[in-house]
C-alpha cells in the first residue's frame, strides 16, 4: 500500500484488509502516528524509544483483537492506539517509580491525538486535492470516481468514456503515477 493510497483508506477499510491477512496497513499506521505518539511520551517523561516500543506493542494488539474477531469500531483508529500507549505508558511509569500516583499522570493528557490528527488529516486532505487540481481533467475525474466515489474499474470506463476496464485501469495508473510525483514535489 502507498502512502497515497494510505490517504484514501477508511478506518473501516484498513480494519477489513488486515482482518483479510494484508499487514501493510500495520505499517503505515506506524508511519502515521509515530510522531504524535512520540510528542506524547516526550511530554511525559519518555523518549523515541519507548515512543516506537510502544506503539509497536499497541499495534500487535490491535491486530491480534482484530484477527481473533474481538475488534469493534468505535472510535478512531488513532483513538485506540493513542488509549493503548497511553494506558502501557502509565503502567511503565508507575514501575519505573517515576510517579507514586497514576493520578500524576493521568491528569497530563499531553497532546489530544484527535485535535492534533485531525489538524493532521486536514493538512493532508488539502494538499491532495490541490495537487488533484493540477492533473488532467480525466485524472481527476479517474481519481475521484476511484478513490472518493468507490467506483469499480468497469464503472470509470463507462463514465470517462474509456473503451473498456483494462484502458481505465492503465489510464488510472498513468493518472496515480503523476499524482503521486507532484505530492512528493509539494512535501519537498
Amino acid at each position: 500500500m502507498t502512502r497515497l493510497m494510505s490517504l484514501f483508506l477508511s478506518d473501516e477499510r484498513i480494519v477489513e484488509l488486515i482482518r483479510k491477512g494484508d499487514d501493510q496497513p500495520l505499517s503505515w499506521l506506524y508511519s502515521k502516528h509515530l510522531n504524535l505518539i512520540t510528542k506524547y511520551l516526550q511530554a511525559n517523561h519518555g523518549n523515541d524509544y519507548d515512543a516506537s516500543e510502544l506503539l509497536q506493542d499497541a499495534l500487535v494488539i490491535l491486530w491480534e483483537k482484530i484477527r481473533r474477531n474481538e475488534f469493534v469500531l468505535e472510535s478512531k483508529l488513532s483513538t485506540f492506539l493513542y488509549a493503548v500507549v497511553k494506558k502501557k505508558w502509565l503502567q511503565e511509569l508507575v514501575r519505573r517509580r517515576r510517579y507514586t500516583s497514576l493520578e500524576k499522570v493521568e491528569n497530563n493528557p499531553g497532546l489530544d491525538p484527535d485535535v492534533l490528527e485531525e489538524i493532521q488529516d486536514k493538512e493532508r486532505v488539502a494538499m491532495v486535492r490541490k495537487c488533484l487540481e493540477m492533473l488532467s481533467p480525466l485524472c481527476q475525474k479517474i481519481m475521484t470516481l476511484y478513490y472518493y466515489e468507490d467506483k469499480s474499474m468497469t464503472e470509470i470506463a463507462a463514465l470517462t468514456g474509456l473503451a473498456n476496464e483494462d484502458v481505465a485501469k492503465s489510464k488510472k495508473y498513468q493518472c496515480k503515477k503523476d499524482l503521486e510525483v507532484l505530492i512528493k514535489s509539494a512535501l519537498h
